[in-house]
């Protein structure tokens, strides 16, 4: 997982950011708990309406069809968006997968 710095700093946030900051420490946690990837260098952020945007490398393109898959199976995503690059080839969106 790619470290993310803390965004806020003082009072507490809306309800609506803290559930899209809980969803997104959810995929995040999904992804590193895998034992399928090595999802170390991927990074999560959530995007409008519940969906999920995953951005960064893998080795290949079975570990980024298993970060997809992952990342869909978490209660409360509604889509995801890859913006993964492959190691040693061009970025590949995949948001079909």
């Amino acid at each position: 997982m790619v470290y993310k710095e803390r965004e806020y700093f003082g009072e507490p946030a809306d309800p609506e950011r803290q559930k899209s900051a809980q969803l997104e420490a959810e995929v995040a946690a999904a992804l590193g708990a895998s034992g399928k990837l090595d999802a170390t260098d991927v990074a999560v952020t959530v995007a409008p309406d519940s969906g999920i945007i995953l951005s960064g490398w893998v080795m290949d393109d079975d570990e980024l069809r298993r970060c997809m898959e992952t990342a869909r199976a978490v209660p409360g995503v509604r889509y995801v968006e890859s913006n993964i690059a492959l190691r040693n080839n061009s970025p590949s969106r995949n948001g079909d997968l």
